[in-house]
């Protein structure tokens, strides 16, 4: 492709951009016009929320006019207003449906072409219109550390085989901003705290600081590491001791990474909530579609009250419950086949959950009681926050969670009231339905 769309040239260009923004604006030009595309649409994972949204839209037009070959220097906030971008992003930048059930049907990892004819639904036809998409686009995942990060749309479909390396290189970098705004929301949320602190507060708040001057020092540590780490696997197929070591770095890297991601998390049950009125047996069946996507070891049973099943709720959030619960019993379960049994009914103005896997309980009564605490873990792996996030959004909806053993296995115990934005504000929701 020569020196204009070099590997080297790409990459001093990805790797000197600070923050998401700039990276996206200065990165994804660079793929429009390699692969000669009319139209680009970049989608990023959300961690917290575990969803995809839409952070670019460019047009090869807009790309000639503004970008021409200064992808180093061009002016980012011209591209940034232009019309095709804001209205882009202003279609998928809160993790609506439409994008999930996109992700659902086609997000596998894998570089694809989607025909328009091939979607089974009117609102993604009508998404590929608003898009631009004529026929069909070309799908092409970014990925790091074997996980989706983001991925992008080209139109008309182009052949990209030529620049996958410059796909990986941009999904590291990618994966490493994510990384450091993590750190980056940890350090505001624990600055945030110190305002109106008692005496007892402020010695949590101190120790809370210092976690976060240690979590900044490991985001300076781990995003060199862990941005290309998993380009060195190719080259030690044949080399069995460095392929044991590589093995044992890797998941001891996917540890700090994990807690970092983790306490980011549990400090942030504290903002304000979206509250919406959604229908709890929607959110059960997204979570159990999202676990059983990454573990075929399990099998799930629903039985629910019939009629409305709605609740006013964070939707995320709740749906961090039960990740986090459904989780916890595969991995309590180990190699075993694993069921989990999950009801809802109601009880008067609330709604009654329970969980129940059988994954063998936890028969010391103390763990049992100190399952939901900060950093409490029963496991020689883990960050011991899981449940304790749970625990938090329970709470905040002004609802009560239990846990106790049941013959073979662990029974979570769930109350959410299904009005108490009323009796928390004194005032009346009115009801749209689910």
């Amino acid at each position: 492709m020569g020196k204009r769309y070099s590997l080297d040239r790409f990459i001093n260009i990805v790797n000197s951009q600070n923050d998401l923004l700039t990276l996206y604006l200065r990165g994804l030009p660079f793929f429009l016009l390699a692969c000669n595309a009319e139209r680009l649409i970049f989608f990023k994972y959300r961690r917290r929320k575990q969803c995809f949204d839409i952070k670019a839209g460019i047009t090869k037009e807009d790309v000639e006019v503004i970008v021409k070959d200064d992808f180093e220097g061009f002016d980012t906030k011209l591209l940034f207003d232009s019309k095709f971008n804001r209205d882009a992003r202003s279609f998928g930048s809160s993790c609506n449906d439409i994008i999930r059930s996109f992700v659902k049907l086609f997000i596998d990892g894998t570089v694809k072409e989607v025909k328009r004819e091939d979607l089974p639904f009117y609102k993604l036809k009508s998404m590929f219109d608003g898009f631009g998409f004529k026929g069909s686009a070309l799908l092409v995942p970014f990925k790091s550390r074997g996980e989706v990060v983001g991925f992008m749309l080209l139109h008309p479909y182009c052949d990209v085989e030529s620049i996958k390396p410059f796909v990986d290189v941009f999904g590291c970098v990618l994966d490493k901003l994510m990384l450091v705004k993590s750190v980056e929301n940890l350090e505001r949320a624990v600055s945030g705290y110190k305002e109106g602190c008692s005496t007892q507060d402020d010695k949590i708040y101190q120790l809370g600081k210092s976690a976060m001057v240690v979590a900044h020092e490991m985001k300076n540590a781990l995003v060199g590491i862990l941005g290309l780490f998993n380009k060195l696997e190719e080259y030690l197929k044949d080399e069995e001791r460095a392929v044991r070591y590589y093995d044992i770095i890797k998941s001891q890297l996917e540890r700090i990474y994990n807690f970092v991601i983790d306490i980011n998390r549990y400090s942030r049950f504290s903002e304000a909530m979206d509250l919406r009125r959604v229908d709890i047996s929607d959110v059960i069946d997204n979570a159990i579609e999202m676990v059983s996507a990454f573990s075929k070891n399990v099998d799930f049973s629903v039985s629910l009250d019939r009629g409305e099943l709605c609740i006013l709720a964070d939707r995320e959030q709740l749906q961090q419950v039960f990740l986090n619960l459904f989780k916890n019993s595969i991995e309590a379960g180990g190699s075993k086949r694993i069921k989990i049994e999950v009801s809802v009914k109601r009880k008067g103005n609330f709604l009654v959950i329970r969980v129940r896997d059988n994954c063998g309980g936890i028969k010391d009564l103390d763990k049992l009681e100190k399952i939901t605490e900060p950093f409490f873990t029963t496991k020689s792996y883990g960050t011991g926050l899981g449940l304790s996030i749970v625990k938090s959004i329970i709470e905040n909806h002004k609802g009560q969670i239990s846990f106790r053993n049941v013959p073979g296995g662990l029974e979570c115990v769930i109350k959410l009231p299904m009005n108490f934005v009323e009796e928390r504000d004194g005032g009346k929701e009115e009801n749209h339905g689910c």
